[in-house]
């Protein structure tokens, strides 16, 4: 059955083919609910690109009206490239992905949550024009079999007007966490499968054997609980399992962590889910106005990484430092890859030593002060998002300029 597609007249071809990425950047970017679509104003304003954006969704269809403006843009903006994060804004049936390869308009998802639970496996937003841009690059063989010809790593980063500041003499707090419990998702997705006891069972089993790591979890659900379990299952029952073991692996590492640093005096926020653990959790920290003075108003805050994430560093890791705040954070590959480890981050490698290095640099103010300024000097140099900008556009100048 060949795929429904906006039919483009010879008229409208002749007027969509313009020059692409011959001057300053044109990025058009689908504006959904999340939170990089005004820094990567900010990030194209930086860099002297020309910018617009028009509303999109995250979830469900787009209204006739914001369909008319994305088509509105296109014809007026010209741009050289499409950006969304997660596929947001791209219609189940893939017309839009089949518009823009018809269009020849590069449109590029930057993935920063685990993909098999974007896409469903399915191929029909994939063209030649298609940019699958990943914050974990375990996931690029995941792409490659779904048939991207085009796959871009492009870490996360800060928004420098957001995260910025001196490091502080004195604190408000001496240690903290911020962050969801993740235990709220997890009862959620255990009911999901309330009707499908043997699910729940093999979840629980694949815990105990030891087959929820970082590892299993970048090669998928099939190296975690028993093939046949997951053939049995639909599409949307396959996505609740990998779910429900990413929430529940996350939730546990972080409630151990928690456990593991209480005694020292630890503040945590996040959800009142928390006060389950801890009476005294405080709720959520706003994003844009209030993390950055948290996180600089604490004397040592403490990061770990999803289970989804095999390689790569989560927001915390460029946010915390480039606020002035000292993190203490989960041993993974990418930040030695983007950090002078010992120097410029401090990373721990098991709850036993993360303790121990909370008691230390508790002690050594002057270090931790050294290794956040150092840390500024290389995010700003290296990890904005203006930085994530520039390396994507020189990607789609050398594959989509004409």
């Amino acid at each position: 059955m060949t795929a429904p597609r906006l039919q483009i007249s010879p008229g409208m071809r002749r007027y969509l083919d313009y020059p692409k990425f011959q001057g300053p950047v044109r990025m058009l970017v689908l504006e959904t609910e999340y939170f990089f679509d005004a820094s990567w104003a900010r990030a194209a304003a930086h860099l002297g690109w020309q910018h617009a954006s028009v509303p999109s969704a995250m979830t469900g269809g787009l209204s006739a009206d914001d369909v008319k403006s994305l088509f509105t843009a296109i014809a007026e903006f010209k741009p050289d490239f499409i950006l969304t994060s997660n596929y947001a804004g791209m219609d189940a049936l893939g017309l839009f992905a089949r518009f823009f390869e018809d269009a020849r308009i590069p449109y590029v998802s930057w993935f920063t949550d685990t993909p098999r639970m974007i896409l469903f496996g399915r191929q029909m937003h994939i063209s030649p024009w298609s940019v699958a841009a990943t914050w974990e690059r375990s996931y690029t063989p995941y792409f490659e079999r779904l048939g991207f010809e085009h796959i871009h790593f492009m870490p996360l980063a800060t928004d420098p007007e957001i995260f910025n500041g001196a490091p502080l003499d004195t604190h408000a707090r001496a240690i903290a966490f911020v962050g969801t419990s993740m235990l709220e998702q997890t009862h959620e997705a255990v009911e999901k499968h309330a009707h499908l006891p043997g699910v729940k069972a093999a979840v629980i089993a694949a815990f105990e054997a030891g087959q929820v790591t970082r590892e299993n979890y970048a090669l998928g659900m099939e190296a975690i609980v028993t093939p046949s379990l997951l053939d049995s299952l639909n599409e949307s029952e396959r996505r609740n399992v990998e779910l429900l073991v990413n929430y529940q692996a996350t939730f546990e590492q972080r409630l151990a962590l928690v456990q593991a640093v209480q005694p020292l005096g630890l503040e945590v926020r996040g959800d009142l889910y928390w006060k389950k653990f801890l009476p005294e959790a405080g709720g959520a920290v706003g994003y844009f106005d209030d993390l950055a003075p948290y996180y600089r108003n604490t004397a040592i805050n403490l990061n770990t990484t999803s289970l989804q994430m095999r390689y790569a560093v989560n927001q915390r890791v460029f946010d915390c430092p480039a606020a002035g705040g000292f993190l203490l954070t989960d041993d993974q590959a990418d930040l030695h890859a983007f950090f002078d480890v010992g120097r410029e981050a401090v990373a721990y490698g098991s709850l036993e030593d993360l303790v121990e290095k909370v008691a230390y640099y508790q002690k050594h103010p002057d270090e931790r002060r050294r290794i956040v300024e150092a840390a500024q000097r290389r995010i700003a140099a290296e990890h904005t998002h203006a930085h994530r900008l520039a390396a994507l556009a020189a990607f789609l100048r050398e594959r989509f300029a004409s």
